[in-house]
């Protein structure tokens, strides 16, 4: 393959694996009436959550669109009855729960609802917050990645495949480049509506500039809290409104320190996260990343 250009052209490619050839793992031990352990009980409900939620969209459901809270309000966050709706983003793997714990993020901007909080298998904190920001990342990324000929089987698994060839007309910002369909990546990129920030991706994959499996994690691990030398910082990304618009997108600042390089060319992204940030009084971020 030769070195690549910063071109957006699109040019046909292979299929994606069907979706009958990627399985979705069933939830098994999902009886958690009459478990006295409250750890338990919460983790195997947390299962059946998850599971409800890609049941309702595989019967093509409509994905219902959550509009995260303020950050600062979190006693006035919802809270689902174990009985109830789906209470762990889709991302999500929780290992444990608890209801106060020292040494959790209460920082402006990161506030925490302590009664409610999942910690994952990556030492990630999930506060009610964060599951609703990543609820609303993944919902976008669904609705996006049907729009592009994307199988939610495909999205769920994150299993890297080159993009699928699309045989109608992509929205302009979901229109696949030409990388799209010769290096291979997690489908979730593919629903980015950024062809620059597609590009400089994919290209750093290609050039082993960074570990994929790591941008992964970040993108599809959106709202939850990270430890970053001794300070709680939500990571990924975030979407408030229409998925298909720029517009609409937000990089937290911890994507921005980590994934800095990767966001060059990508004035219009940083200027619209500056509006959102500017909208909640915080700092805004340098205009372009040099």
């Amino acid at each position: 393959m030769q070195a690549h250009q910063a071109s957006y052209s699109s040019t046909p490619s292979p299929s994606t694996p069907s979706p009958e050839t990627i399985r979705i793992t069933g939830v098994v031990n999902e009886n958690w009436r009459g478990k006295n352990d409250p750890v338990e009980r919460r983790r195997i409900q947390n299962r059946l959550n998850q599971r409800a939620f890609r049941q309702r969209q595989r019967a093509g459901e409509s994905p219902k669109l959550y509009k995260p809270r303020a950050a600062s309000t979190p006693a006035s966050q919802h809270s689902e009855s174990e009985d109830g709706n789906d209470t762990t983003s889709p991302g999500a793997e929780s290992s444990s729960t608890s209801s106060s714990e020292a040494g959790s993020p209460d920082s402006a901007g990161c506030a925490v609802n302590q009664t409610r909080t999942v910690t994952d298998s990556y030492g990630r904190v999930w506060d009610e917050l964060g599951q609703l920001i990543n609820r609303n990342l993944m919902t976008a990324a669904a609705t996006n990645a049907q729009r592009l000929g994307i199988s939610l089987a495909a999205m769920q698994s994150g299993i890297a495949s080159t993009s699928p060839q699309i045989p109608r007309a992509a929205l302009a910002a979901l229109k696949p480049i030409e990388l799209q369909h010769q290096i291979v990546h997690d489908p979730i990129i593919d629903t980015i509506p950024h062809a620059r920030l597609r590009f400089n991706i994919l290209r750093a994959i290609y050039n082993q500039q960074i570990d994929p499996a790591q941008l992964s994690k970040c993108i599809r691990g959106s709202g939850a809290l990270e430890n970053v030398n001794g300070n709680w910082q939500r990571g990924g990304l975030v979407v408030w409104s229409t998925p298909d618009q720029v517009g609409s997108w937000e990089i937290s600042e911890s994507f921005l320190r980590k994934w800095a390089f990767l966001l060059q060319g990508c004035e219009d992204l940083i200027a619209v996260t500056n509006t959102w940030r500017g909208k909640r009084g915080e700092r805004l971020f340098p205009a372009s990343v040099a």
